[in-house]
């Protein structure tokens, strides 16, 4: 029996599919990541905004024209989109032989199982990993407390609820054990962790737990809010080797107009006090944030701020995202809603900036050593992919490296050459 799983979405769900996958053990099963060639096609959707639900539904179609084609023989949909539309989709799409509102994905594993009458020869909780085996996401909570006008997240993944950190360094030890060496801490908001049960220092104690696994070496933090990131974590940064000097802050807007509409917690003089303060006890750590343009009632002074601050603030890594209506948020009823041809517009003149400080910033490393963690083999280049800590992956930089390697490894490379977004290293020492 063959399986493709498809994910859609972001990291969470990968560890999302990556649980539900792992209940299905059987000497029969085979995994393959084309759908043409598959028996079983397991769809796990994302359903934040009107594009992911529109992938979603055409992958959906996809799958099903397979099955009436007689390749396919069943289908499954889980993850965001029946969480919100089960009674819709089950309406317009019956070919689906099973959508899954649920939201703990290993007993949709187990009951895909059944469904498929295989017979599972482990009874404990494993994941089988979407990405490659030497990193992997660790998800630490489920949901989200904060109430941003513009999102759905609340709506469809509930509160925040934190998982408990026992459980949490249970599965890093057995993603460590089988290899992966850096983890990747994801969540709505990882530095709420904690904090929904009364323990503000959560997060804090779980990295120092992390960080004294044998044979991990790295640790990375994505997802972490302005509103919420305190002094004890940004002293980890100095105080723990193995975590990456690098932190993903999705900061939107800087406008305190704006901010304050969004419902973000936040102000242009806290954000600027947390930058500045990152920076002076962590010389070397790399930024990332994210921006949202044309959110509603953002006029062109709102933008003459946002852009003015980013060229002052120099973001190591910055993405930019236009602002869409979501039916059931505030933000879908407000007045002032900016027109599309100009939110693309902002969107590309950020992007223009950003990509002229990115390529400051990386001419700045050409000629220095770096360690550099393996990723891939590019066979169209015939050189090795890997990251600095200061990236994520698949959204951040690379490193093209010519030479000897074995993905997975770490190894100190020579950049002797620099783009905005990604640099080169022709010898490995």
């Amino acid at each position: 029996m063959k399986i493709c799983v498809i994910t859609l979405g972001c990291p969470k769900n990968i560890v999302d599919s990556e649980y539900l996958t792992g209940q299905l053990f059987d000497n029969r099963v085979k995994f393959t990541e084309r759908a043409d060639l598959a028996d079983v096609v397991i769809i796990n959707t994302c359903a934040f905004i009107l594009p992911a639900r529109e992938d979603a539904i055409e992958t959906i179609l996809d799958a099903v024209a397979l099955k009436e084609s007689g390749k396919v023989k069943r289908i499954y949909v889980t993850g965001c989109l029946p969480q919100r539309y089960t009674d819709e989709l089950r309406k317009e799409i019956p070919e689906v032989d099973g959508f899954f509102p649920q939201k703990d994905f290993i007993e949709i594993g187990r009951e895909i199982n059944r469904q498929l009458k295989l017979t599972s020869s482990k009874s404990s909780i494993s994941r089988r990993l979407q990405t490659p085996g030497h990193y992997a996401y660790l998800k630490i909570s489920e949901g989200c407390n904060n109430r941003c006008r513009y999102c759905t997240i609340p709506i469809i993944k509930g509160n925040y609820k934190s998982k408990p950190q026992n459980e949490i360094l249970n599965e890093a030890k057995q993603l460590v054990d089988s290899g992966v060496r850096e983890l990747i801490v994801v969540a709505q908001d990882t530095t709420y962790y904690g904090w929904d049960t009364g323990e503000k220092g959560a997060l804090k104690r779980l990295i120092k737990s992390l960080a004294k696994i044998d044979q991990l070496k790295w640790i990375r933090i994505l997802y972490a809010q302005a509103a919420h990131l305190k002094e004890d974590v940004i002293h980890l940064f100095k105080e723990e080797e193995k975590l990456c000097r690098y932190i993903d802050i999705p900061i939107q807007h800087i406008s305190d107009k704006i901010l304050k509409s969004m419902g973000r917690q936040v102000t242009e003089t806290e954000i600027r006090k947390l930058i500045d303060r990152l920076r002076a006890e962590v010389p070397e750590i790399a930024i990332r944030t994210t921006l949202m343009v044309g959110y509603p009632g953002e006029n062109e002074e709102d933008f003459r701020v946002l852009k003015n601050f980013v060229s002052e603030v120099q973001f190591e890594r910055l993405g930019v995202f236009k602002f869409i209506s979501e039916d059931g948020t505030p933000a879908a009823r407000m007045s002032g809603q900016v027109a599309e041809d100009l939110k693309e517009d902002r969107r590309e003149e950020i992007m223009e900036l950003q990509y002229k400080i990115a390529l400051k910033k990386n001419k700045k490393l050409t000629g220095r050593t770096l360690t550099v963690l393996i990723d891939e083999l590019d066979k169209d280049d015939n050189c090795f992919l890997g990251r600095t800590q200061w990236d994520s992956p698949l959204i951040d930089n690379s490193v093209h490296i010519k030479g000897e390697a074995q993905i997975g490894k770490f190894y100190q490379v020579t950049i002797d050459r620099s783009e905005a977004y990604d640099l080169w290293a022709k010898k490995i020492q």
